[in-house]
């Protein structure tokens, strides 16, 4: 044997392998077979439990249970790069070695995988494991037999999601380098491949997300300019009603003391005025007239709260940031919801307990934080309505349907406003995605799965504050919204 050659022998089977340091040599002689022993790499070492290394590198995993091929391998490899990376070895001599190790380094990039070790079909019992019960599709695996009729080509390439089938005894140093850079490199290109798909991803979720922000966001807008026009539509003629209101009734005192006076100095009218006195029944409307009044200006003026609601809630002349009172967002939210809230055929009255703390005024946008407001009552009440078929078991506090708003200072300075209803509540699975966009419980067709997420970004985003939600099977689901003073 040449001086530039190495020769490893195993006295018991006479197998051997050669490197040399023409490329053109064969390394695998003979695979008669070795006694495996535990053996890690001769350069850098990765085992299960050894700490990362310091740089990146291609991690290549040597199943096979003869110790001499794994020596034989790192001789032929041990000075390779593939893109100013190392190679590192991993080790294992056994079918049940190889599971374990794969599993522990998902990142493996290579596999040169014997196929006879403990069984005849220990190899592709492996390649198997790995495709189809760790789904991993990335990892390239090349065959590396002694045995060809034990697996055969033809039917182990159509059968088995494999990358490369070679025969021990056909591998020289160069054929080895070449497979295992081939290998490399469709691995390098397979994660690059995946990283722009999930970028590409991410960025379609993003502008999905986006759009239908934009198109909620008209919603609102168009929302708010009804809602302002017919607050506007209504006022005018509601100061007009409520502004003569004074008038007339000073007009119809002034009329009721003439008749008074006439009443006083003609006790005894003539026949025909007595006879319209009783017909009009003019005691009892002496007296009931001055009532009229106190019901009509008491109904213009719940017109003119209600106007006075509905433009708060709209606010299109306020989107930007400033001191409000947030009990006045809340107040006019529900005055929109109040037909929801009231009794219909399936479910009695939805109670709504508010237990408001003493506040400051609070900095905000505060047409998007209405919308919050209305986005969370609205599914409060969604879910009192879903809940109806099963009323009486929802709650362990309150009997009927129930809306209950609180909001105090945190120590912290800021304002805490929580939202709770006794519905049925939310599994712990639902609860983790309800704040991702188009995520809905909600019929087809009945909502957008847009509401929340949308509050997300508005109180999270906008206003640098929290929204959180707590919820439990039977128990009822709690929202709430803290944002700095």
């Amino acid at each position: 044997m040449s001086s530039e050659n190495q020769r490893v022998s195993n006295s018991e089977t006479d197998a051997f392998f050669v490197f040399a340091g023409n490329d053109d040599t064969f390394i695998f002689a003979d695979d008669n077979g070795g006694q495996p022993i535990n053996e890690v790499d001769r350069g850098s070492q990765a085992v299960p439990n050894s700490p990362p290394a310091p740089v990146a590198v291609w991690k290549i995993l040597i199943v096979d249970d003869d110790v001499l091929v794994h020596r034989a391998t790192i001789l032929a490899l041990e000075d390779c790069t593939f893109e100013s990376k190392p190679l590192t070895f991993l080790h294992a001599h056994s079918a049940t070695e190889a599971k374990y190790l794969i599993q522990t380094h998902p990142d493996t990039a290579l596999i040169l995988l014997d196929v006879v070790m403990e069984t005849d079909d220990a190899g592709l019992q492996v390649v198997q494991y790995i495709r189809a019960e760790l789904h991993n599709h990335q990892v390239r695996i090349i065959l590396r037999t002694g045995q060809p009729g034990e697996a055969p080509e033809a039917s182990v390439i159509l059968d088995y999601d494999i990358n490369d089938y070679r025969l021990k005894t056909e591998l020289t140093r160069q054929k080895l380098i070449t497979v295992v850079i081939s290998s490399l490199r469709s691995y390098g290109n397979i994660l690059k491949i995946e990283n722009q798909n999930s970028e590409l991803t991410l960025a379609l979720d993003h502008l999905q997300q986006t759009q239908a922000q934009l198109i909620q966001a008209e919603k609102m807008s168009s929302l708010g300019q009804m809602v302002a026009g017919v607050a506007h539509e209504i006022n005018n003629p509601t100061n007009f009603i409520y502004g003569n209101l004074f008038h007339t009734e000073t007009y119809v005192q002034s009329l009721l003391k003439l008749i008074k006076t006439y009443q006083e100095h003609y006790p005894t009218p003539v026949e025909a005025i007595q006879t319209i006195a009783e017909s009009i029944d003019l005691p009892f409307l002496m007296e009931d007239l001055p009532k009229l009044f106190d019901s009509m200006r008491a109904g213009t003026e719940r017109i003119k709260h209600i106007v006075e609601s509905l433009r708060n809630f709209s606010r299109l002349d306020e989107a930007g940031i400033k001191p409000v009172d947030i009990h006045s967002g809340i107040e006019s939210t529900l005055l929109i919801l109040q037909h929801r809230l009231q009794a219909n055929a399936n479910r009695p009255a939805i109670a709504v307990i508010k237990e408001y703390g003493q506040l400051p005024l609070v900095n905000c946008y505060v047409g998007a934080l209405n919308q919050v407001f209305m986005n969370i009552l609205s599914n409060a009440i969604d879910a009192l309505e879903m809940g109806t078929s099963k009323w009486g078991i929802t709650s362990e506090t309150f009997s009927l349907p129930t809306i209950r708003i609180r909001t105090e200072i945190s120590h912290t300075d800021k304002v805490l406003i929580r939202i709770a209803d006794n519905g049925l509540g939310m599994s712990e699975s639902t609860l983790k995605r309800i704040f991702n966009p188009f995520f809905t419980t909600k019929p087809v067709g009945s909502g957008t799965g847009l509401g929340l997420s949308i509050s997300y970004s508005i109180v999270v985003e906008q206003h640098r504050g929290h929204l959180t939600c707590s919820s439990a099977p039977g128990k009822g689901t709690e929202f709430v919204i803290d944002i700095f003073i």
